[in-house]
């Protein structure tokens, strides 16, 4: 019984931190609502992690590309350049597209400026 017990006890204390850290993630269309196929680079940022993440997606025109983001992270839009800087350890911002709320779900982002 006691060993039981222990178990219970040592498997809530794991998974108990991990249910109370905010994992909500929202989806977000990122859209070429440009003439031209074009390759779009990313860098996005929580709050909570260390490091920055960096993606590039290729898009024909209207084509819509779907990323799911942890509320609270950034998204920035930059160029090669700008990757570079920042995986050299430098805060480079880039263009910031948005910063992901809760009530973003399903929101459609344009990513060239009319």
């Amino acid at each position: 019984m006691k060993t039981h017990l222990l178990t219970v006890l040592l498997i809530g204390g794991l998974t108990l931190p991990l249910l109370a850290q905010s994992t909500e993630k929202v989806m977000i269309r990122l859209k070429n609502n440009g003439l031209l196929p074009r390759e779009f680079k990313f860098v996005t940022r929580h709050p909570n992690e260390a490091y920055p993440d960096v993606f590039t997606t290729f898009l024909l025109p209207g084509a819509v590309y779907k990323a799911q983001f942890r509320v609270g992270t950034s998204l920035a839009q930059v160029t090669q350049a700008e990757i570079n800087a920042t995986m050299k350890g430098r805060n480079v911002p880039g263009k910031l597209l948005l910063v992901v709320k809760a009530d973003d779900g399903e929101k459609t982002v344009d990513l060239i400026e009319k």
